[in-house]
């Protein structure tokens, strides 16, 4: 609570108030990003629970989520990769997703926050003057 009333001490610097702005601004775009990761984790870990295999960490769509999200975060234990070799439809799976994840979604991330502080960035400090 103490925090939020600091915010209304940005008023004193044009500065400040110009980078809150910006902050209010961009977290809109990291929003639609982390909806972007939750739709491609819910629909990866459907499609490997769905397959015909024998791995615990897959074996739900709560578990498969689970893990989706720990190797999107690089946080899955290395030692159970093993166990995705045995099962080549899920390997190719996940990599798909780590692929996705990696590579196109960490670009749209960037794309989006670059795009959303040049549309801000014009106005800026006549907005924050407001």
């Amino acid at each position: 609570l103490y925090w939020a009333l600091l915010l209304d001490l940005t008023i004193f610097s044009m500065r400040i108030s110009a980078f809150l702005l910006v902050c209010g601004r961009v977290l809109s775009e990291i929003g639609l990003f982390l909806l972007a990761l939750v739709f491609l984790i819910i629909c990866f870990s459907t499609s490997v629970s769905s397959l015909n295999h024998g791995l615990k960490d897959f074996g739900s769509i709560e578990k498969g989520a689970l893990s989706l999200f720990q190797v999107a975060l690089v946080m899955y234990p290395t030692s159970n990769f093993t166990a995705l070799r045995n099962e080549p439809w899920v390997l190719a799976a996940v990599a798909i997703f780590v692929v996705l994840v990696s590579i196109f979604l960490l670009n749209l991330l960037v794309a989006q926050l670059n795009q959303a502080y040049q549309a801000v960035f014009q106005d800026m400090q006549g907005y924050a003057r407001l």
